[in-house]
């Protein structure tokens, strides 16, 4: 949550809002780091120049966080930011039986890794033979049956001349 409530207040477009829940947001041990403050902006070329240029990597460190805080939103609102273009940074997929098995295998490897190396296996050609090797079922997708109905009224929804045709009369003039 304190993600959320930072993201909230950073865009709110008011300079004078206070910082909401500051026991939690600047603690020490918080989640919103200066490191944090700064990857958000990587994206944004003209922001991000700005900041390596005011900002070196020890001075950051310095800089007491509610001020930080304020001068980040001040930038924000001068660049004119949208929270639409920060960074995106991806979660990881859920863990699969094959992504398990490689983890006990390859310890070295971190998750991101992994979860590549498990979509690469699934789009290759030998992905049963791999699957097999790991003495693991390869998932399969369920199909989808089409009845009777779902194929009659794919039929019958072809063309708006024909519903026409059968539902009313037609005079050319």
């Amino acid at each position: 949550m304190p993600y959320k409530t930072f993201s909230r207040w950073l865009f709110d477009g008011d300079l004078n809002s206070p910082i909401p829940d500051k026991e939690v947001l600047l603690k020490y041990n918080s989640p919103i780091t200066t490191n944090y403050l700064l990857n958000i902006f990587v994206k944004n070329g003209k922001l991000n120049h700005y900041l390596d240029n005011y900002l070196n990597n020890i001075g950051v460190r310095y800089i007491d966080k509610e001020e930080l805080f304020c001068f980040i939103k001040r930038c924000v609102n001068d660049f004119r930011i949208q929270k639409n273009t920060l960074h995106y940074i991806s979660y990881p997929k859920q863990k699969t039986k094959l992504f398990d098995k490689l983890r006990n295998r390859i310890a070295c490897l971190k998750n991101d890794d992994l979860s590549l190396l498990c979509d690469i296996v699934e789009n290759s050609d030998e992905a049963d033979i791999i699957y097999s090797s790991f003495g693991i079922d390869k998932p399969s997708k369920e199909k989808i049956k089409q009845t009777k109905k779902d194929k009659d009224i794919k039929e019958n929804n072809n063309s708006l001349q024909k519903y026409l045709s059968d539902h009313y009369k037609l005079i050319k003039l």
